[in-house]
């Protein structure tokens, strides 16, 4: 389930994320959804929350590729989304 929720301090998040520009050299393909039920059990679907008390990942942007644990790609199709490598935070987020 990734319930997500942005903060602006990087020592604030539990995980640094950076977007690439190329679907082939993201970690996960992401989609965005509305719906806080779409998102059960689905690293891949990201439902952003007002509140990080909601919040299931606390993520912080970095503009560094170098500096993320995490690479993300958005696509627009829930079916395109998923990991594409094996990574720790699978079932994490």
């Amino acid at each position: 389930m990734a319930l997500i929720y942005e903060v602006q301090v990087r020592g604030a998040a539990k995980v640094l994320v950076h977007e690439v520009s190329s679907r082939a050299a993201a970690d996960l393909l992401v989609y965005r959804v509305d719906s806080r039920g779409a998102t059960h059990n689905q690293d891949s679907l990201w439902c952003q929350v007002a509140s990080r008390s909601t919040a299931t990942s606390l993520i912080h942007w970095v503009s560094h590729r170098s500096a993320a644990d995490l690479l993300v790609y958005f696509v627009s199709s829930r079916g395109a989304s998923g990991w594409q490598t094996q990574h720790p935070l699978k079932g994490r987020l």
